[in-house]
């Protein structure tokens, strides 16, 4: 990914993406680097720059918007089991599958060996 998409700004969320086509369904990874200079990460955390929960749910819908133009339409379960702090290289790999109106994701972020979340969501095709 080269700048910020505009449906991106303020915040890019994806550094790197790659998807694998699976059928009709797909599997994506998406990788970003945490730059504690990031001013949305300032005073998320007193002391620490911290990688806000919402913004691995940003990836997740950037790395989905890039990959087939979809859009976040729930989120329905996500848990967040490790801090990923400045410098730290957060690889989220999702699946996705079609269903009728849209897509079911599970996705996966580590640090490494360390699962930092777990999230599931659905997403609608973007009609703009």
């Amino acid at each position: 990914m080269i700048g910020i998409p505009a449906f991106a700004a303020p915040l890019r969320a994806v550094d790197t993406l790659d998807v694998r086509q699976q059928g009709d369904d797909f599997e994506l990874v998406a990788r970003i680097t945490v730059d504690g200079k990031e001013p949305n990460l300032r005073g998320h955390f007193p002391g620490q720059a911290v990688y806000p929960g919402v913004f691995v749910i940003e990836t997740l819908e950037q790395a989905m918007r890039e990959a087939v133009n979809a859009r976040l339409r729930t989120v329905r379960s996500v848990r967040f089991l490790a801090p990923l702090l400045d410098g730290d290289l957060m690889v989220l790999t999702a699946t996705a599958k079609r269903v009728r109106d849209g897509w079911e994701v599970i996705g996966k972020a580590v640090l490494g060996e360390t699962t930092t979340a777990k999230v599931r969501a659905t997403f609608e095709e973007d009609a703009a």
